[in-house]
């Protein structure tokens, strides 16, 4: 009896989490949502991406309702905004030591991807004749490991993080881990990242990093306390915004789905926060269709991209 008892409860789990992987669309308004301001059109202002590394998956670990079976390749990247006043990545990329940043991670987590590093950061800098004296500046989108992985090779580059995300990175014992042992080993030169700007589209407040419309940050909470998302209009009019991990594929805002149970788990702060999100992203998307929604991980996007 006891043990039919145990087999029965081990079913009962089983289906329990294979239910998490089951494709179930985020219920949505069925208003359009809000447009957003016009395009500004700032002369030199470009946006590129730089493909760092790639880890192999199933896709169904990214996004709930996804296949278990199909392979899915997951882009390790750092964003390059070009500007008059000075170049901005958006997180940090890879390192050179990227595969020992890795195992900061959950066992889980390595078990279930394979790294394949293509560019770390500072190399696609120096390829162009760069180095990290001709940046601007890091905005981090989260702290997470594999968007902080390439500050340990931008010591001197100024560092833009919210008070929450920056409490988040030095307290949270597993999403933090590679960005406290980065910072022991040497201080970065962080700036408080606040939102003391106006309304843009859904977004209660902003932050206009160079004060002419071009690239706006936002509040994006949910995956962590103090994520954000970045826009960036070019001088053609076109917008992209960059989310971070508030999902990890297109589809989790286009159907919209988020992550299933067991990944979410592993990653998301706060479950309910990353479902509001994702439903507000589908209805700007929706409202705004000329808007490249750009997931940090989505490599079938960041081909879309230029490359730096």
């Amino acid at each position: 009896m006891k043990i039919r008892i145990a087999f029965l409860l081990l079913v009962i789990l089983l289906a329990s989490v294979g239910w998490t992987f089951v494709k179930r669309p985020l219920s949505v308004p069925k208003g359009i949502g809000p447009a957003l301001p016009p395009p500004v059109s700032i002369e030199g202002v470009s946006f590129s991406v730089i493909r760092g590394a790639e880890m192999r998956s199933q896709e169904g670990f990214s996004v709930r309702g996804g296949s278990l079976t199909k392979p899915l390749v997951t882009g390790l990247a750092a964003f390059m905004v070009e500007h008059p006043r000075g170049r901005l990545l958006v997180d940090a990329g890879v390192g050179r030591n990227v595969a020992d940043h890795l195992k900061t991670t959950p066992l889980l987590m390595q078990a279930l991807a394979s790294l394949t590093v293509k560019q770390p950061t500072i190399d696609a800098l120096a390829a162009r004749g760069l180095g990290p004296q001709d940046l601007r500046g890091v905005v981090l989108t989260h702290s997470h490991w594999d968007h902080v992985s390439g500050l340990e090779d931008l010591r001197d580059v100024p560092v833009w993080i919210t008070p929450e995300e920056l409490a988040h990175a030095r307290s949270d014992d597993a999403g933090g881990k590679l960005y406290r042992q980065l910072e022991a080993s040497g201080p970065f030169q962080l700036h408080e990242l606040s939102f003391t700007g106006p309304a843009y589209g859904p977004f209660a407040v902003s932050h206009d990093f160079f004060g002419d419309g071009s690239v706006v940050l936002v509040p994006m909470p949910g995956h962590t306390p103090g994520s954000t998302g970045v826009f960036v209009t070019l001088p053609n009019g076109n917008r992209f915004l960059a989310i971070g991990d508030t999902s990890w594929t297109r589809e989790g805002v286009d159907w919209p789905a988020e992550k299933p149970w067991l990944t979410r788990r592993m990653v998301d702060h706060d479950a309910a926060e990353v479902r509001e999100q994702l439903i507000l992203l589908h209805q700007l998307q929706r409202a705004n269709p000329e808007l490249v929604i750009v997931p940090a991980h989505d490599a079938r996007v960041h081909v879309t991209i230029a490359s730096f």
